[in-house]
């Protein structure tokens, strides 16, 4: 607020910064120390303000400029500036032919406890309207990339949402294959950011998710990414993530298993409670008493904390059936939602393994001629893919290590089809892994002569 003070060769002085919550612009830079305020009171103003600064004022266009500036100020801090001329409120401010002035402000944080009246213009803000049809992850990064957050600009969409999952999104698009399982988290992404899975009584639908697939096809890694991305919304608001097997909720007695199935999901309110191979939860002939009290559990707890819990079970479709969902009929209806990892090729091996590869700052020798065709020739030693292709790299590591021993440091971390071959016979040299090959052979076999 702007007073004007009477002319007098006397300086007046601020009241104690401690009699008032308000606050101060200084017009000519010269701050108050609020440990050094003397104790005279401006009597005409204490009313309004606890701190004035005198300044003198030339002419009302640079009182124009100083208002607006202030007035801004006030806008961009969500506050809300009092309008006081004397002892009444009723003007912007006073412009007076006498040179001498004094500002008063006071600082309101709630609009509706302010009863002067706020003239300070709405700052308009330029509207764009986002038409784009997304068919995968790669078209939302490209309107993240294309439209940056500014506080000018009015989207018709939320993209500051988009912008604050950047990164998990990125995360999910380099992961190898599952196009189809990504445009189905793309969806489910969609409906939530909208925030179409409320109802009028604020509350909203089930997050549980289902991931089917065998090991090694990335579930894990899926159901963190997810996890990121809904806490990064606000849909979950811890960001936690706890992986549980059997052990974890199970106890040796009965009574007990639901006791400590209860404290695991009470240690995952807020986050991502991921079951792997949930299906060794239970049994197919529902015998196991222990398995129904953990399972009746935790399907209660699906329902009582649906807006900030997401439970995410994994593994093959046949056995969750059967050894998870037939345990308790609830259960189907609370998994809103169920993607599904499929098989990965021959190439999608090779992707895989070139990019554990660059994870650790190896490479690939330039003439080294290893190609997706290697992978296609010995897919069948790879039933649980990423997974084994995780063992194999490290058998390939050391057969190269061999190799190089008394090389250049030139020569080293560079993977050749030597190194490869080598490293394939160290893995195969494992007993699983002949088993892998054997049960599929007969697989196939099985299937060709059934029908012959």
């Amino acid at each position: 607020m702007l007073n004007r003070r009477k002319r007098s060769s006397i300086q007046l002085s601020p009241s104690k910064i401690d009699s008032y919550n308000k606050f101060l612009i200084c017009m000519d830079k010269n701050a108050y120390n609020e440990n050094k305020l003397p104790d005279k009171i401006n009597n005409n103003a204490i009313k309004e303000s606890n701190i004035a600064e005198e300044s003198n004022v030339l002419n009302k266009y640079e009182l124009d400029l100083l208002l607006e500036q202030i007035l801004n100020n006030f806008k961009l801090n969500n506050m809300y500036s009092s309008k006081f001329t004397g002892k009444n409120l009723k003007d912007d401010y006073v412009y007076d032919s006498d040179n001498y002035y004094s500002l008063y402000y006071n600082k309101h944080f709630n609009k509706s406890s302010n009863k002067s009246t706020d003239n300070t213009k709405e700052i308009k803000k330029e509207i764009i309207n986002i038409d784009v049809e997304i068919n995968n992850i790669s078209d939302i990064l490209k309107i993240i990339e294309d439209f940056k957050l500014d506080d000018s600009v009015e989207y018709n969409i939320d993209l500051e949402a988009l912008h604050k999952i950047k990164e998990p999104l990125k995360e999910l698009n380099n992961m190898i294959g599952m196009k189809d399982l990504k445009m189905n988290i793309v969806d489910q992404i969609l409906y939530f950011i909208q925030g179409l899975h409320k109802s009028k009584n604020n509350t909203g639908d089930f997050m549980h998710t289902v991931i089917y697939g065998p090991p090694g096809t990335g579930k894990t890694e899926i159901a963190k990414i997810m996890g990121k991305i809904y806490s990064k919304i606000g849909l979950l608001k811890k960001g936690t993530f706890k992986k549980v097997t059997r052990s974890d909720l199970i106890a040796g007695y009965l009574g007990q298993t639901a006791l400590k199935t209860a404290e695991v999901i009470k240690q995952s309110i807020g986050g991502v409670l991921f079951i792997d191979e949930a299906y060794a939860l239970g049994n197919s002939d529902k015998k196991d008493s222990f398995s129904k009290e953990c399972i009746d559990t935790l399907c209660e707890a699906l329902s009582d904390n649906k807006d900030d819990l997401m439970v995410i079970i994994a593994g093959y479709d046949t056995e969750l059936k059967e050894c998870f969902f037939n345990y308790n009929q609830g259960l189907d209806s609370r998994f809103t939602w169920r993607f599904k990892t499929e098989k990965y090729s021959g190439e999608d091996l090779y992707n895989i393994f070139l990019k554990k590869v660059n994870e650790i700052e190896w490479k690939l020798q330039e003439d080294s001629q290893i190609v997706i065709n290697w992978f296609n020739k010995n897919i069948d030693y790879f039933k649980f893919f990423g997974r084994d292709v995780e063992t194999f790299l490290a058998k390939t590591k050391i057969a190269h290590s061999r190799r190089v021993f008394y090389k250049p440091e030139n020569d080293k971390k560079k993977i050749t089809l030597d190194d490869l071959e080598k490293g394939f016979k160290m893995y195969v040299s494992n007993s699983d892994i002949t088993n892998k090959k054997e049960t599929e052979n007969l697989k196939k076999y099985i299937l060709d002569t059934m029908y012959c």
